[in-house]
């Protein structure tokens, strides 16, 4: 469906990728050529990040870091068989569902690791984002000092997630990404 550099991202890739979003989502899932596309690019991205880790050689999550995300999900099931019915029905297995987990906390832990320390959250930006939290806000308004962790964790990772776009974006341009049109009507 997609190369990104010598990379392939097969529909199969694309398909298991919606399923189990889907099934996260607890809602079936859509194959129509957008939710395809909107995938293709989460994969792309996902390759992208994790390709930067593994040549910085960076820490990154192992399998066992990611069995604590599978508690929350195998809890909406009564019984191990009522999940196993659930996964078999979405068409995913265990391990992919494990794999899948994996890969998106790697993609967290690495973002965190390599975008937050660019974050430069200012006393001015903190109190000027408090202020049109308050305005739009203003039954829920505390005043800043209570306010104060979370509005500052909040633009903390608002220019996080802003400067892995600009990262991605110019990435983006600098890699030779060809996507198979037939793929995502």
């Amino acid at each position: 469906a997609v190369t990104v550099g010598r990379h392939v991202i097969s529909e199969r890739d694309i398909l298991e990728d919606l399923r189990l979003s889907a099934f996260l989502d607890g809602k079936p899932p859509d194959f129509s050529g957008e939710q395809k596309r909107k995938a293709a690019d989460r994969l792309i991205d996902q390759y992208l990040v994790l390709e930067d880790a593994a040549v910085t050689r960076a820490a990154l999550a192992t399998p066992g870091d990611a069995a604590p995300l599978l508690v929350p999900v195998k809890a909406r099931y009564a019984t191990d068989t009522e999940y196993r019915a659930a996964l078999a029905q979405a068409r995913i297995t265990d391990a992919e569902l494990s794999a899948h987990l994996l890969a998106g906390l790697r993609m967290l832990r690495y973002t965190d690791v390599r975008f937050r320390p660019e974050a430069q959250v200012t006393e001015e930006g903190l109190r000027a984002y408090y202020d049109t939290l308050a305005a739009q806000y203003p039954q829920a308004a505390r005043n800043f000092e209570e306010s104060r962790e979370q509005i500052e964790k909040l633009l903390t990772d608002q220019q996080t997630m802003r400067s892995l776009d600009a990262w991605l974006s110019m990435t983006r341009d600098e890699t030779e990404i060809l996507y198979r049109e037939a793929v995502f009507k």
